[in-house]
């Protein structure tokens, strides 16, 4: 039992590989977001990279997440920018409000602030998986948001979990794991919606993303 669990195959080993490739897109993920305009950028190369190599088994991890990067470099500026300009916005009014003490206002704005992440949480899936128009990814993304309200609100709070242990937490232990692992665990609800909308797999397609 113990001889194949330490196979290079076996589950042991499976395991520290898949951390190890986690590992490495969490520390490119981060790195991918310095400029900052590049967010969207980097997190839609991480989703495809943590699906096709992690997941799939197909490819090597940083390899996939650098080309998928590169590829979707304008796109996804294009597609991210807006959302963060939008968000820096209404944190700059939330932190206003409420220094005015002004709840009802400052509720107004989480709100729609919970709105626009909802919204972004599909945003760089539907880039890494589709090959449409900047504003048909908004479209795709709302429409995914609202329709999966309930992995919507799942994911949000995974993210916030996430989020907590990454910057008040545990800050520099969890950085290396953190982004890939949740996102590894957010690809397995995003994944159902993404298949509503993908076309019927055609005979003899062996694309990574029909594995089941």
């Amino acid at each position: 039992m113990l001889k194949k669990w330490l196979d290079v195959e076996g589950s042991v080993m499976g395991f520290l590989e898949k951390t190890g490739q986690l590992i490495e897109l969490s520390v490119l993920w981060i790195l991918g977001c310095l400029p900052v305009v590049t967010v969207g950028t980097s997190t839609a190369a991480l989703y495809y990279a943590v699906m096709k190599a992690v997941r799939r088994g197909r490819g090597r991890a940083v390899s996939e997440f650098w080309r998928r990067y590169r590829e979707d470099l304008g796109r996804s500026v294009l597609a991210g920018l807006p959302l963060l300009a939008v968000g820096a916005l209404l944190g700059f009014d939330i932190v206003i409000l409420r220094s005015q003490e002004r709840p009802l206002h400052t509720g107004a704005v989480i709100v729609l602030a919970a709105l626009l992440a909802a919204l972004a949480v599909y945003v760089g899936p539907v880039l890494s998986r589709f090959s449409v128009k900047v504003t048909q990814v908004w479209r795709l993304a709302f429409v995914m948001a609202v329709r999966f309200w309930y992995w919507t609100a799942a994911i949000l709070v995974l993210a916030g979990l996430v989020g907590t242990l990454q910057f008040y937490v545990l800050p520099w232990p969890t950085a290396a794991i953190l982004p890939g692992a949740g996102c590894l665990a957010a690809t397995f609800p995003i994944e159902k919606a993404l298949r509503c909308y993908m076309p019927p797999k055609e005979e003899g397609d062996d694309a990574w993303y029909y594995d089941s």
